[in-house]
């Protein structure tokens, strides 16, 4: 492990495990007197069904985003400067991408995300993540 992480992100969504990271990860960003890099991903695999329904699922993942956003500007609550980030497309490739790109050297994530269907079918965002990091990744239960 590293003595000072200067770059330190944390992947959200909206479950309690991500809270859990938030609080973690900016307790770790005030240890390393460093800001926080925060990423959701509005999961492009959720983007199903008729094109009449797009619009509507596209809105509610906007409003899903912007409730995240709030959520973690409340938890940090001026602890620490915060650089939020949303994407969309699949969450477990995107924040590696991010990682890579920005040169990350921590990744905290919680250790299970909101949908249980996904994480069956699909394989957990966080088994992905620690498995394809180019860092040390912190899995917060």
């Amino acid at each position: 492990m590293r003595e000072i992480y200067k770059k330190i992100l944390v992947a959200v969504d909206q479950s309690k495990q991500s809270e859990a990271a938030v609080q973690e990860a900016v307790a770790i960003a005030k240890r390393n007197q460093t800001s926080l890099f925060v990423l959701h991903v509005k999961d492009e695999t959720r983007l199903s069904g008729t094109p009449y329904a797009m619009p509507l699922f596209i809105e509610t993942l906007e409003a899903e985003a912007k409730a995240i956003h709030d959520k973690v500007k409340e938890l940090a609550a001026g602890e620490v400067q915060v650089e939020y980030h949303a994407y969309t497309g699949l969450p477990k490739k995107e924040i590696i991408d991010f990682a890579l790109e920005h040169q990350i050297d921590l990744i905290v994530i919680g250790s299970n995300g909101k949908n249980l269907l996904d994480r069956f079918l699909l394989g957990s965002t966080s088994t992905y993540v620690v498995s394809h990091a180019p860092c040390n990744v912190m899995v917060v239960k």
